[in-house]
């Protein structure tokens, strides 16, 4: 196999390493196939056909230093030899994707270095020795051609082909010596290997291409799979894309729910159907912090209506036709919120009357003179008892006298602002809030409040009119900010309406505290039943209070 024109043996070596170099630069690339070790054999097979090439070319070089020519004959065709072993080895890898046995590989270097032994050293004789030289590589290559050929429909396959061509050009220059006496040209080997690398290049391109479809097509089955579960699941769920909160895939269930058809998805947002805009906020904010959220209330509306009502949602982020959405599934809990409702309600307010209870207003109401604080502003508690109520009770019966609460309660929540707050205190006892007024607003509006519940008729069940009055106290802001406190001296103000005649309103004043002080120890009614348990002494926190910070009548 004579390669090189020994005129310019140094210039063909340096193009033929080139070549090389960029198959090494190719093999590299293909390292990720399945067929990546037999095509990477196929390199070092090939290699060293060129290195026996390189070998013969410069036997001269070897008879300088008296090597001997039947020893570089057969370290020639032993290189040969495994040359063909490679290449038979990497045709296996390629066709097969496994190698071959080891009595096989055996059983062929045998037969193979007999052969060797045999012509070299027994016949002697140099023809035998050049038609080995030509025979063993093309063995070898032949196996590789025919595996590139193996592929179904190869002809579909580009770099199965150009590989197959290039082997099929090695083959027919292994043969050309047999069959023709002149040279072929230096560069046509070249062009080969060139060829070769070109191919691998090619392999690249085409697992490259093989892996993306398969990419594709598990990314389009697993959004296929998704869509299928969206599509049948007995849950609402709802994608819609991050970027512009527009609607992707809505199931049926949720359609139904939000009340839009299919065809009108591309209108609609998933903020449109949100109520609460701080509620959405606060919804995203909690998906950006930890990538999901899991059962968030959230108050929403249909498409075609403005009534309200609740969802359990549960979302995180997906991929989903190259986009970034979010996946929401819901449960509707609208009647679980009005049932939470009814109970709180319950808890929180008056069976009788449906004024808010004792338990509620003290709460409430401590959060009322911290947001008043803040802004600087006034305020008063008003304490409201109906007169002689024992008298209505013991004359008419508890039934109109469940009468005479009702009516009274209805009076005090129509005659107050939304900003104010009304409770039922206990038995005939009512307590008023009432925001951003001042101690002589309060006393106005706790009298007009007094006219207008004497002006109540109850009938009796015999058809007798019945009217009552009420005394009420008032303890203004400015003595005290503690609402168990402010609530006692509004007692002990009501307290003193009724000792000066009932049906009155009396303000809490230090005069009040110091006379009510001096009888503590002898009057039963003095303190608020709240207070029944707590030192006599606590009305002293208004000792030493200076006379301008009180507020007079």
């Amino acid at each position: 196999m004579l390669l090189f024109d020994t005129s310019a043996d140094y210039l063909q070596i340096f193009f033929y390493v080139l070549a090389f170099a960029a198959w090494a630069v190719a093999t590299f690339v293909v390292k990720n196939l399945k067929t990546a070790k037999g095509l990477q054999i196929l390199f070092a097979g090939v290699c060293l056909l060129f290195v026996t090439a390189v070998l013969q070319n410069f036997a001269d070089v070897f008879y300088q230093y008296a090597v001997s020519a039947k020893v570089l004959v057969l370290a020639e065709l032993i290189l040969l030899l495994i040359s063909t072993v490679l290449l038979i080895m990497a045709a296996s890898q390629i066709l097969m994707l496994k190698d071959l046995t080891a009595p096989l590989l055996i059983t062929f270097v045998s037969v193979g270095l007999c052969l060797i032994l045999y012509a070299i050293f027994v016949a002697d004789n140099a023809l035998l020795v050049d038609n080995i030289r030509q025979i063993l590589p093309v063995i070898g290559l032949f196996y590789v051609f025919l595996s590139f050929l193996s592929k179904p429909k190869v002809w579909k396959y580009p770099a199965e082909l150009t590989a197959a061509a290039a082997v099929a050009g090695l083959i027919v220059l292994m043969l050309w010596p047999m069959f023709f006496a002149n040279r072929y040209p230096w560069y046509v080997p070249l062009d080969l290997i060139f060829l070769l690398a070109f191919a691998y290049f090619l392999f690249g391109k085409e697992n490259a291409t093989h892996n993306w479809q398969l990419i594709r097509e598990k990314y389009n089955k697993l959004n296929n799979n998704l869509a299928a579960i969206v599509k049948s699941s007995p849950f609402p769920i709802v994608m819609a894309k991050l970027g512009d909160d527009s609607l992707v895939k809505v199931n049926q269930t949720a359609l139904k729910l939000f009340g839009i058809a299919e065809d009108e998805l591309p209108r609609y947002h998933f903020k449109d159907f949100f109520v609460d805009g701080d509620n959405r906020q606060l919804f995203l904010e909690k998906l950006e912090k930890n990538g999901e959220v899991h059962d968030f209330e959230i108050l929403v509306k249909r498409a075609n209506g403005n009534t309200p009502f609740w969802l359990l949602a549960s979302a995180n982020v997906i991929d989903y036709n190259n986009d970034v959405v979010l996946y929401a599934a819901f449960q509707d809990i609208t009647s679980r919120k009005k049932r939470e409702s009814l109970l709180q309600s319950q808890a929180d307010r008056d069976p009788l009357t449906s004024l808010f209870n004792r338990r509620y207003f003290e709460a409430k109401t401590a959060q009322k003179i911290e947001a008043a604080h803040a802004r600087k502003q006034s305020f008063a508690v008003l304490m409201i008892d109906a007169d002689n109520f024992k008298n209505i009770n013991d004359t008419y019966g508890h039934k109109i006298g469940d009468k005479v609460l009702i009516e009274l309660a209805a009076v005090c929540e129509r005659s107050l602002r939304q900003d104010d707050l009304v409770a039922r205190y206990g038995g005939e006892e009512f307590v008023v809030f009432l925001a951003n007024v001042s101690g002589e607003i309060a006393v106005t509006v706790a009298d007009r409040l007094r006219e207008a519940i004497a002006q109540i008729v109850v009938y009796a069940d015999n058809g007798q009119p019945i009217s009552f009055t009420v005394s009420i106290g008032v303890a203004p802001s400015g003595i005290s900010d503690n609402i168990n406190m402010m609530i006692k001296m509004a007692d002990d103000a009501m307290y003193a309406a009724k000792q000066n005649g009932r049906n009155r309103v009396e303000i809490f004043k230090r005069e009040l505290a110091e006379k009510f002080g001096e009888k503590q120890n002898n009057q039963q009614r003095l303190m608020h039943p709240v207070f029944a348990k707590e030192e006599t002494e606590e009305i002293s926190l208004l000792d030493g209070v200076e006379a301008n910070h009180m507020l007079e009548d």
